[in-house]
């Protein structure tokens, strides 16, 4: 399954932030629906080939949402599509040249080689959106992939359709033609994770930088990003014209009412409800050879795991120079704000729970899984099962290390629901092994992503001993 979201701008907003303008003569829209039936409380990753508008044309706006059988929207308190990427098959990935794309299962395939992304969502909903006169090329042959991943968030089985839209226009309306680029803070991975220690103290910030080396001079008409809770933002620049910024994508987080905040089980810190987008008539100037920067800002006093950072940007090729003056036209806009959704501007404070199954057959919060706590030694292995952690409540002294030994056929993982030290393993199975070193004492909280109400454990790391004085 290949990468999850990225922003890109509620299509009302193309019109807002650049001027309305009258809609060309051949416009189609179209919808797609893809059935999808999910188990009780099931985590589902996927990818699979779906249906295109089988025409020769330009798609100038994409959207995506879960629906019911009359295509009204699905509750996340029912059903939440965590991220969803749509890859036109036989075009190469943009960023990915020359490197394995490694699958969801953390073993590397040659997806890169036959598959380029060219729109994503996430939780935030991200819209594509282009400015007039701009359009992503289609054929009628195109194979497309959709990898995504659903999380069902009842203790029932439940049947809903992915719905995505999309607007093109006609081959002959001779729109420029964009390319898109993938920036992806751990590129080229199905599940491109990273954790965020949250030992920093106070007040301070985590953050990761990738560098993409542009192999065409063009201009940068759009743009967005995707991260997920604990985020400041992030920001694309131009390191090699004194790092002058392109444009920056903000969070918009939902309200504490919000559902996002009260559904569970929660497979990771709730992530914004809109992240802010760019346009350009004109197009940001970007020559070949030099180099995109993606930063990505975390807040680094508390731990979060599994976050990402994403950004894309849609590219019209064309003759520029380096470090050229930036366009007059550029602006950056808030979908939620647009749509007039309340929202929250501040990075909000939330503590991932771990979630068991009551007597109910329910999720619930919980504290700890049932079983005593089992001393272990400073290096010791715990065997990953399905669907089981061997020793679901341990104790360990300062400065142990921890193996997890993970079991021959189905994908489990190692997350940190909550606790003093961020961190998390990839996907694994067939014998492979994660290790970590627990230095902080206090209680680590952790579950298993992919199955989050039946696998979950503590770790307590024991006070530092004190040494008596003679």
């Amino acid at each position: 399954m290949k990468r999850p979201f990225v922003a890109l701008l509620a299509a009302t907003s193309a019109a807002l932030a650049l001027g309305a303008a009258p809609a060309p003569a051949a416009v189609h829209t179209k919808a797609f629906d893809v059935p999808v039936k999910m188990d009780p409380y099931e985590v589902r990753q996927t990818v699979s080939t779906v249906a295109t508008p089988r025409t020769e044309g330009f798609i100038t706006g994409m959207s995506v949402n879960v629906v019911d059988k009359n295509g009204a929207p699905v509750p996340i308190r029912r059903l939440m599509l965590h991220h969803i990427v749509f890859a036109a098959v036989g075009r190469p990935d943009t960023t990915c040249q020359g490197q394995p794309f490694v699958g969801y299962d953390s073993r590397p395939t040659n997806f890169s080689n036959v598959a380029q992304p060219f729109y994503g969502a996430g939780e935030e909903r991200n819209v594509l959106a282009l400015p007039k006169g701009y359009g992503y090329p289609i054929h009628k042959n195109d194979i497309w992939g959709m990898v995504w991943m659903l999380m069902n968030h009842r203790g029932v089985t439940d049947s809903a359709f992915i719905r995505y839209t999309v607007t093109w226009q006609d081959a002959s309306d001779g729109l420029t033609a964009v390319t898109p680029y993938w920036l992806d803070e751990n590129n080229c991975r199905a599940d491109p994770i990273f954790n965020v220690p949250g030992t920093g103290g106070k007040h301070s910030t985590y953050k990761k930088t990738y560098d993409f080396t542009m192999p065409e001079s063009g201009r940068i008409v759009a743009g967005g990003g995707h991260v997920h809770g604990g985020a400041y933002g992030l920001t694309i620049s131009e390191p090699d014209c004194s790092n002058r910024t392109v444009f920056k994508s903000s969070p918009a987080w939902g309200m504490p009412s919000n559902p996002f905040y009260h559904v569970r089980p929660i497979l990771h810190e709730p992530g914004p409800i809109s992240m802010s987008g760019y346009l350009s008539q004109t197009g940001y100037p970007i020559a070949a050879g030099q180099r995109l920067r993606l930063t990505a800002a975390y807040d680094n006093s508390r731990a979060h795991t599994r976050v990402m950072g994403i950004s894309l940007v849609y590219v019209a090729p064309q003759a520029v120079s380096g470090c050229a003056a930036p366009p007059t036209d550029g602006r950056t806009f808030q979908p939620a704000q647009l749509k007039g959704i309340p929202f929250r501007t501040k990075t909000p404070v939330f503590k991932v729970p771990l979630t068991g199954i009551g007597a109910d057959g329910k999720a619930h919060t919980i504290s700890r899984p049932a079983g005593r706590t089992v001393k272990l030694d400073k290096r010791s292995s715990i065997k990953v099962r399905d669907y089981y952690f061997a020793a679901p409540n341990a104790s360990v002294a300062p400065g142990s290390t921890l193996t997890w030994d993970f079991g021959p056929a189905t994908l489990h993982n190692v997350t940190l629901a909550n606790g003093p030290q961020g961190f998390a393993s990839f996907n694994l199975s067939e014998g492979r092994r994660f290790k970590f070193r627990f230095t902080k004492p206090g209680t680590y909280r952790i579950f298993c992503a992919l199955h989050p109400v039946l696998m979950t454990e503590t770790v307590t790391v024991r006070p530092h001993k004190r040494h008596k004085k003679h």
